[in-house]
């Protein structure tokens, strides 16, 4: 039974501020066209600008989350410092050689230690992203589809590209939809192929319910 689409149009100033990136699997090549089909056609009743959409292939569902973790990056990670490391004051000795019992174990010379330890570069540092009013506004849709076999690898597959994705999504500030169907014959992913123009409107959704914050 087909559900019921997602109805939704986003705003013009919100349009103007998407770059989406479309990821995608060699596997199941059939399923990612029809699937990028439904992606363009609700892009396209949007009045989407094609130069700020970027489809993206990787092998298979397992790969997706590497590629997303790339992209995330590229707006998380920051420039932060120069780590200057000072230190100074009497030098703590710890004798390893045998000496005469008075003199054996730890003991503080007279030594007077002093010297700075400079990192050779900037320091990066992970934050989630937060946009300026005019920055724009990424958002990532991971497709693909696991497929049912004889053994249980889909479900070990799933859980571990669903947990990855969950936490990207949540800690990045980046919007990641998931597209990754799981079906357990090639007619049930066929006959959900057509979610993938919800998923473009999930991406949308994503930023403006999250700008609206009061």
């Amino acid at each position: 039974m087909r559900r019921e689409s997602l109805n939704y149009t986003p705003p013009p100033w919100l349009i103007e501020r998407i770059r989406l990136y479309i990821l995608r699997t060699r596997w199941h090549a059939d399923l990612m066209a029809q699937m990028e089909s439904h992606v363009e056609a609700r892009l396209q009743t949007f009045g989407f600008p094609q130069e700020r959409v970027h489809y993206l292939t990787v092998a298979g569902t397992f790969e997706l989350p590497h590629l997303c973790g790339a992209i995330v990056r590229r707006y998380t990670w920051q420039s932060g410092f120069r780590q200057l490391v000072r230190i100074s004051g009497p030098t703590h000795i710890q004798s390893n050689v045998k000496l005469p019992p008075f003199f054996q174990g730890n003991f503080d010379s007279k030594l007077e230690s002093q010297f700075e330890l400079l990192s050779p570069g900037e320091i990066k540092y992970p934050q989630p992203y937060e946009p300026g009013s005019s920055d724009e506004l990424p958002a990532i849709i991971a497709m693909g589809c696991i497929l049912r076999g004889e053994t249980e690898h889909n479900r070990f597959l799933a859980q571990a590209v669903f947990q990855t994705l969950s936490e990207l999504n949540r800690d990045s500030g980046i919007p990641i939809i998931l597209g990754i169907l799981t079906p357990n014959t090639l007619k049930q992913a066929q006959e959900r192929v057509y979610q993938a123009g919800d998923w473009v409107a999930a991406a949308f959704l994503s930023w403006e319910a999250r700008l609206l914050i009061p």
